[in-house]
C-alpha cells in the first residue's frame, strides 16, 4: 500500500457503497479504497435481502483494512433504499458514492476533496472506464455534450469510457453526475428520491438538482477515472433485458424527477402528497452518530 494521511485540511468523507450479489468485485473495491493518498473516514457497505455471501465478505474483510468500515442491512434490494440507509448513518461532511464493482485510483478521493475547498462547490464527479466480461474495454467515446440536461428535459450523460486526450481537459461545470464516481457535500441535498422505481434511474441527476437548487455548483473532473467493471442485464441491446425496469420504470422516473425541479410547477405523481421530500431520518432529527448508537443493526469493524 501507498503512504496514506489525513493532512491538508480535507473535510470528513463518508463512502457508501450498496452491494448486491457480487462479493469479488466489492472486495477489490474494498481494496481499491485501501489504497488511497486520503483515506476515507469511514466505509459503509449495505447488504440487501438475503446475500449473506456478501455480509460475509465484508465481515472477513473488516479486520484488515486501514479504515472503519460498517455493515448495514436493507431487507429490500435496490440501490436507493440502500444509499439512504447508509446516508442516515453517514458522519461524513462530503458522502462519496462508488459502485461496488468499480475501483478508484490511489488519488481519487484526494482529487475529489480538494474541489471542496471552494464553498460553491456541491458536487463532484469523473469518469469511468468500463470493461466487458472478457477484459476488453468498451470502445472509447468522444460524444458531447457531458453531464447536461437541457431546457425541454433531455439528459445528456457521456461520461463513461471516454477518449484518453479528454483527461487533460479541465474541470467543466455540468448539470449532474453518475453514481460510480460522485461526491455531495452533505449540507447540499437531503437524500435521495425514494419515490423512484426500480432500476432507480435518475436518482443522481435528482441529487444533482437538489444540489444545483441550494446554490451550490456540480463539477465534472475529466481526469478522475476509475475502472468499472458492469454486468448487469437490464441495459441488454435490443429487447434483452427487464423491460419494465429499462424503459416504463425509466420514463416514470424521468418525469418524475423533472416534474419535481421544474420552475414550471408541474403536477406531482398522485399517488403521494405534494411537497418536497423529506428523508425519515431528517423527520426523527436523528442523523449520522446519533442513529449510530440507537440502532442495534450496526455490525462495524
Amino acid at each position: 500500500m501507498i503512504a496514506r494521511h489525513r493532512g491538508g485540511n480535507y473535510p470528513t468523507v463518508s463512502v457508501l457503497i450498496p452491494s448486491f450479489g457480487r462479493p469479488q468485485r466489492l472486495l477489490a473495491c474494498l481494496e481499491g479504497l485501501a489504497d488511497q493518498s486520503i483515506l476515507p473516514n469511514e466505509v459503509v457497505v449495505v447488504w440487501q435481502g438475503d446475500d449473506f455471501q456478501t455480509r460475509d465478505a465484508v465481515t472477513a474483510a473488516s479486520g484488515a483494512l486501514p479504515y472503519p468500515l460498517m455493515d448495514l442491512h436493507h431487507p429490500q434490494t435496490g440501490i436507493v433504499p440502500a444509499e439512504n440507509l447508509a446516508l442516515d448513518y453517514a458522519i461524513g461532511e462530503v458522502i462519496a458514492l462508488i459502485d461496488d464493482d468499480a475501483v478508484p485510483p490511489p488519488d481519487w478521493l484526494k482529487k475529489h476533496l480538494e474541489f471542496y475547498r471552494d464553498p460553491t462547490v456541491g458536487a463532484v464527479g469523473g469518469p469511468a472506464d468500463n470493461w466487458l466480461i472478457d477484459g476488453t474495454l468498451f470502445p472509447r467515446r468522444m460524444v458531447e455534450p457531458v453531464g447536461r440536461l437541457t431546457s425541454f428535459g433531455r439528459v445528456h450523460g457521456n461520461m463513461h469510457t471516454q477518449a484518453l486526450e479528454w483527461r487533460s481537459r479541465p474541470p467543466a461545470v455540468v448539470d449532474h453526475l453518475v453514481g460510480y464516481n460522485l461526491t455531495l457535500r452533505r449540507r447540499a441535498f437531503d437524500c435521495f428520491e425514494s419515490g423512484l422505481r426500480p432500476y432507480w434511474q435518475t436518482f443522481e441527476l435528482d441529487a444533482c438538482l437538489q444540489v444545483k437548487a441550494r446554490g451550490f455548483r456540480v463539477v465534472f473532473d475529466f481526469s478522475n477515472v476509475v475502472d468499472h467493471y458492469p454486468r448487469g442485464v437490464v441495459y441488454g441491446g435490443g429487447r434483452n433485458g427487464d423491460l419494465r425496469l429499462k424503459i416504463y420504470n425509466g420514463a416514470y422516473n424521468m418525469a418524475l424527477v423533472l416534474a419535481k425541479h421544474s420552475p414550471l410547477g408541474l403536477r406531482r405523481n398522485q399517488s403521494r402528497p405534494a411537497g418536497p421530500i423529506v428523508c425519515p431520518a431528517l423527520i426523527s432529527g436523528q442523523t449520522g452518530a446519533s442513529q449510530r448508537r440507537g440502532n442495534s443493526k450496526i455490525a462495524s469493524g
